[in-house]
C-alpha cells in the first residue's frame, strides 16, 4: 500500500494571505493528517508560530503534527557558519515551545540542509527532514541535486548517500524535474502523483499556507484515495 506524507509551509503571517481553514475542512472530508511546518527565522522569530496559537491550533484536529519549517537567516543576511546554525536551530525548537510544540519533523526553508545540520537537528529531538528536493526545481526555481528518492538515513558527512545518521531524510516527491509542491497546480502534480504512486512505496508532497490551493489538495487526496494509498504525518514515516 503506497504512503503519502503531506506538509503545509505555514509562513501566511509574513504574506497576508492565509488559506489554513480551506486546507483543514479538505483534510477533514477526508479524515487525513497533515504536518504543519511553522516558519521561524532569526529576523522574523515569532510572527507564525503567534498567528497559528491565537487562530488555528484549536481548529487543526489533534492527529496532526506540527513541525518546524526554519530559515537561515539573521540581521547580516544568510547564514553559513556551521556553529551559527546550531543555535538557531535551536532558537526554532525553543519559538515553538513557548506555544507547547515539541516538533519531531523539519523542513529547511529554501531546501537549504547541510550536513553538519544533522547533529544539532538529532540534539533537539527532530526525527525526520524534508528538505531534500531530489534533481528537480524547487519551489524557488533552483535545481536541486540528485539523490536517494526514498526515505533513508544519510551520512553525517553526506547528506546524499546512506549513512549512519539517526535522522530520517525523507524526499520531496520529485519526477522528471517536477517537485512535489501542490502550489504548482493539479495538471502539473497530476502525472507526479501517478508515478509515484505506481512506483514508490513513500510520496512526500508539501503546499503553502498562503496559496489558494484546497481545491488541488481535495483532488490530491481523492485521486491517491481511489488507489489505495494511506496518508500519514511526516514523523510516521520513521516507524515504516
Amino acid at each position: 500500500m503506497p504512503t503519502i506524507a503531506i506538509s503545509v509551509e505555514c509562513q501566511s503571517a509574513r504574506s497576508g494571505r492565509c488559506y489554513t481553514k480551506e486546507i483543514v475542512q479538505a483534510a477533514e472530508e477526508f479524515t487525513i493528517p497533515l504536518t504543519w511546518l511553522i516558519f521561524v527565522s532569526e529576523k522574523d522569530p515569532m510572527s507564525n508560530i503567534s498567528l497559528y496559537h491565537t487562530e488555528y491550533f484549536h481548529r487543526i484536529p489533534a492527529w496532526h503534527e506540527t513541525g518546524l519549517l526554519l530559515k537561515f537567516e539573521n540581521s547580516n543576511g544568510y547564514i553559513s557558519d556551521p556553529q551559527v546554525r546550531g543555535d538557531l536551530i535551536r532558537i526554532g525548537k525553543d519559538v515553538l515551545k513557548q506555544c507547547h510544540v515539541k516538533p519531531t519533523s523539519f523542513r529547511s526553508y529554501d531546501f537549504d540542509l547541510l550536513p553538519a545540520d544533522i547533529k544539532h537537528l538529532e540534539d533537539i529531538g527532530i526525527l525526520v527532514d524534508t528538505s531534500a528536493c531530489p534533481a528537480a526545481s524547487d519551489k524557488h526555481g533552483v535545481t536541486r541535486p540528485d539523490g536517494p528518492r526514498q526515505p533513508y538515513h544519510p551520512g553525517y558527512d553526506d547528506l546524499n548517500v546512506p549513512g549512519d545518521a539517526k535522522l530520517l531524510i525523507a524526499p520531496l516527491a520529485t519526477h522528471q524535474g517536477i517537485a512535489g509542491n501542490l502550489d504548482q497546480g493539479w495538471e502539473k502534480i497530476q502525472p507526479l502523483l501517478e508515478h509515484c504512486l505506481a512506483n514508490q512505496e513513500v510520496t512526500v508532497l508539501s503546499l503553502s499556507d498562503d496559496v489558494d490551493n484546497a481545491q488541488t489538495l481535495h483532488r490530491v487526496i481523492a485521486y491517491a484515495k481511489e488507489r489505495g494509498a494511506r496518508f500519514t504525518q511526516l514523523t510516521e514515516l520513521v516507524t515504516l
